[in-house]
């Protein structure tokens, strides 16, 4: 994940802050906010951090959290969702997820095609390539939403456990400030 930049030196100087002082505030190492001025990958905790520190949602301080366009949701969450193929780390929002699964359904469907024409190899290799992309995708949803994500192992039992996990994806994104404040 990114931090926007711009968007963090605003927040921070709109608080009439140095560096130092978000640094001091957020519990941060100075090198660590100097680097995310200039655009560094951000950690969830330094993340949390900072967007407790300057009161605004975590989502906010990240590239692209303003920039989405109508009518390239669906693609940018189809393609984000394969980067980030085999994190297991962060969150993925509810509505990405969702395009990112349509995305792996249509993936499967059009293997499915071709398998009826050169038999089950191309549906095979399609599966196993989209496996753990799909663990990672619902690992990060159900910590988006505040779940643990070992409650994917419920989707072993036959039928009803599939339904259930299908049914805690679609929970809404839990604040961070409830999360933190469970986790205490």
């Amino acid at each position: 994940m990114h931090v926007n930049s711009t968007r963090l030196r605003e927040l921070r100087l709109a608080r009439q802050w140095s560096q130092e002082q978000l640094a001091t505030v957020s519990g941060l190492n100075l090198r660590t906010i100097q680097r995310l001025e200039s655009g560094a990958k951000i950690s969830n905790e330094s993340l949390r951090a900072l967007a407790a520190s300057l009161e605004v949602p975590a989502e906010s301080l990240l590239v692209g959290s303003s920039e989405t366009k109508p009518g390239q949701t669906a693609l940018k969450a189809m393609r984000e969702g394969v980067i980030a193929g085999l994190e297991f780390t962060g969150i993925t929002p509810r509505a990405d997820f969702w395009w990112f699964a349509l995305g792996v359904v249509i993936f499967l469907a059009f293997a499915k095609l071709l398998s009826e024409v050169l038999g089950t190899l191309p549906l095979q290799i399609a599966s196993l390539a989209v496996l753990l992309p799909w663990l990672a995708a619902c690992t990060r949803r159900l910590r988006d939403a505040g779940l643990s994500p070992w409650w994917q192992l419920i989707s072993l039992v036959p039928v009803a456990g599939i339904l259930v996990l299908l049914y805690l994806l679609t929970y809404p994104t839990k604040d961070l400030d409830s999360v933190d404040a469970s986790s205490s």
